[in-house]
């Protein structure tokens, strides 16, 4: 009890601990070791510099992974293997994670050279009806699911048609047009639905232009590029011009076009394609040989493949009816389907004493050329008889009397088609 009494009273006794007397660490029951306190800095000088702390380093690797780097994956299989694993030996090594949904299923056998990891991917798993996506360094495989989309049809809810007949009279040639009125929006339903796979559906909505596609995202674009050129070649529009004129011939039957060529400056003998390059040359040519007189100007702009047609009458007297159908091509070349008819007031037939029925001249052409842009095209040959007055012989002559003879006319249509270009403006115009 006694020995107890003086251990307390030294301990009390006993002066307090240093701040930097070491500390004794025991480490697994072995002997003790003395440990150092860490060195305290010296003070800093006034206006010295701050002693250089350490820099933590990100690793790069991460940051740059890329599913298109060239890491010359080659991998070969004799025996059919589970996706998932061959998935799993693919992220090997890389920075990327894989997951897999529960239904992306199936197997692969067969042998992948140099390729990238996107390649191999892509290479693995469409056949299996598999896709993929990476979002940053995690790529998710899971089984094809079927999109929708919806594609803006800007077209018109009509049925334009055509059927005209080309004839000179009973038992001659004929030669029928038709232009089919076809539904186009059944059309591209028909021709969307042939691109699509097997679950695919489309459904196209007349008012308000519209057709909704559901189906694989690859079918889906394909639809895509077919209705946006669709659109874009119906969309080309031309803008035709016709000069027509009459040339009434002095003495001869019909315009001799040797001599039109030799007054243009083109080789007589040859039917130059640019005879009617410059329509004021060609009329000065045609003056030559009779009086010309004009007879309709008309201007019409139509889309690619649409008919138009232009009907221009004087009553009781002629009437001209021209009816167009153009093809543009992307190059500038325009084929064009060009009719007209002319019909002309040549006197009337007595039907008992007090009735009578007029009778029409109908002369009329039907054929198919092929110009450039803004390069005019000529259509003649449609000849009429008709009594052109002149000065008569002898004293009667010389008072100014004139005399009908008979002689001949002659039809000249010129048709000029230029290309019309969206967000063109004519002078004058504003925007």
């Amino acid at each position: 009890m006694l020995r107890n009494l003086l251990a307390a009273a030294l301990l009390l006794s006993a002066p307090a601990w240093p701040q930097d007397m070491p500390v004794t660490r025991l480490a697994g029951g072995g002997a003790a070791s003395a440990v150092s306190p860490p060195p305290t800095a010296p003070p800093r000088r006034a206006g010295a510099q701050l002693p250089p702390l350490p820099v933590t380093q990100i690793d790069q690797r991460d940051a740059a992974a890329s599913l298109d780097t060239q890491r010359g994956l080659s991998l070969s299989f004799l025996e059919p293997m589970p996706i998932g694993e061959v998935l799993q030996l693919l992220v090997e090594g890389t920075p990327f994670s894989l997951a897999v949904d529960p239904d992306a299923t199936g197997a692969f056998r067969g042998e992948l050279k140099r390729l990238t990891l996107r390649e191999a991917l892509t290479t693995l798993l469409t056949p299996l009806g598999l896709d993929f996506d990476a979002q940053g360094t995690v790529i998710r495989v899971r089984r094809r699911r079927a999109e929708m989309r919806q594609y803006d049809l800007n077209l018109l809810d009509t049925q334009r048609g055509m059927q005209r007949t080309a004839a000179n009279g009973e038992g001659s040639a004929t030669i029928t047009t038709t232009a089919n009125g076809d539904d186009v929006f059944v059309g591209i339903a028909e021709g969307v639905q042939s691109l699509l796979s097997d679950t695919g559906h489309v459904h196209v909505d007349r008012r308000s232009g519209l057709a909704l596609v559901s189906d694989f995202p690859e079918r889906l674009d394909r639809v895509g590029f077919y209705l946006e050129t669709l659109q874009t070649r119906s969309a080309r529009q031309v803008r035709l011009e016709a000069l027509v004129f009459e040339v009434t011939l002095r003495d001869a039957p019909s315009i001799d076009w040797r001599l039109v060529r030799e007054k243009l400056g083109l080789q007589g003998s040859v039917a130059e394609a640019g005879i009617a390059a410059d329509p004021p040359a060609l009329r000065n040519a045609l003056a030559a040989q009779g009086e010309i007189q004009d007879l309709w100007a008309p201007e019409i702009t139509t889309l690619n493949n649409q008919p138009a047609m232009v009907h221009i009458s004087t009553p009781g007297s002629s009437s001209l009816t021209m009816t167009v159908v153009p093809q543009i091509s992307a190059d500038g070349i325009v084929q064009l389907s060009v009719s007209h008819a002319w019909e002309e007031h040549d006197g009337d037939r007595k039907q008992g004493l007090l009735k009578s029925t007029p009778l029409m001249r109908i002369a009329g052409s039907d054929s198919v050329t092929r110009v450039m842009d803004g390069t005019t095209v000529m259509v003649s040959g449609l000849v009429r008889p008709r009594e052109i007055a002149k000065l008569a012989t002898g004293v009667s002559g010389v008072f100014g009397a004139t005399q009908k003879q008979k002689g001949h006319a002659e039809l000249v249509v010129l048709l000029r088609p230029t290309i019309v270009k969206a967000g063109t403006f004519t002078a004058g115009s504003t925007q």
